[in-house]
């Protein structure tokens, strides 16, 4: 495994690389870091060459108060490790941003693994119940209330928002606190992502490369429609529904997920 940095405008954004093969970029979730993809590692580095990286504000990674496009970030992660073209999966926010990445730079994307994201330009409102949690956590980071926010936000994310506490296994609880409670306590700059100029969501039909959708039943209702709009807008997409996943399948079901990839990555060549 090699390491290290790839510059970005104002930051730098640390990188961890391993194994032999055609490249597969994994990017992280908004209440994550690259160890989440900890189980995805060992598996496909067994033949492909597998790169994961901290976005900005997150990890390893640096950055200062700016204004910045994930689009160019993903991009220069690319370019830096020479890399022309990869197969992307991305988790969540890191979902939504590799669908973005798609769409701008659909020559560098061997094919796309859209897990548990949200689509650009799309707008979902949730039940009431799910609505009150999210402004719960809203109250606790304005209070600064740090560990009964990140308990909340380990709830929301590992379990599911309307799911009962503890749902699952300790050891995927505790990962999933850690990685929140470092994003939450971080004593960094916080930067801003810029929007796309044109959003994918009345871009779907733009996207050529093979694409699968992983969704957990248990996520959030607004996950789950991003998931409906991109099986029904993006041509020969594939889809994997796990009936006992929240937020953060790859963690929850890693043997299960690395099938369910493998068997997307075989079949197109990938």
């Amino acid at each position: 495994m090699d390491s290290g940095y790839v510059p970005v405008p104002d930051g730098a954004l640390y990188f961890e690389r391993t194994g032999h093969g055609p490249p597969i970029v994994f990017v992280h979730a908004g209440v994550a870091d690259l160890t989440m993809w900890e189980s995805q590692v060992g598996e496909f580095a067994r033949d492909h060459t597998v790169v994961c990286f901290d976005s900005r504000g997150f990890g390893r990674s640096r950055t200062e108060a700016v204004e910045f496009s994930p689009v160019d970030d993903l991009r220069a992660v690319l370019d830096h490790l020479d890399l022309r073209q990869a197969v992307v999966v991305g988790c969540s926010r890191g979902g939504q941003q590799s669908l973005d990445f798609t769409l701008e730079e659909p020559g560098r994307v061997a094919g796309l693994v859209w897990v548990c994201g949200g689509v650009s330009g799309s707008s979902h409102e949730g039940p009431a119940e799910q609505t009150a949690v999210f402004d719960r956590i809203e109250a606790l980071w304005r209070a600064k209330d740090w560990d009964a926010l990140v308990d909340l936000e380990t709830h929301v994310w590992a379990d599911g928002p309307l799911q009962p506490e503890g749902r699952v296994p300790r050891a995927v609880r505790e990962h999933v606190r850690r990685m929140i409670y470092a994003i939450e306590t971080r004593n960094e700059p916080e930067p801003t992502a810029l929007p796309l100029a044109r959003p994918a969501a009345d871009r779907l039909h733009e996207i050529t490369c093979p694409a699968l959708v992983v969704i957990g039943a248990h996520d959030t209702s607004g996950t789950r429609a991003s998931a409906d709009l991109l099986t029904g807008g993006v041509t020969g997409v594939e889809r994997v529904d796990f009936p006992d996943a929240a937020h953060l399948p790859n963690l929850e079901h890693p043997e299960r997920f690395n099938a369910a990839v493998r068997d997307f990555l075989t079949r197109h060549g990938l």
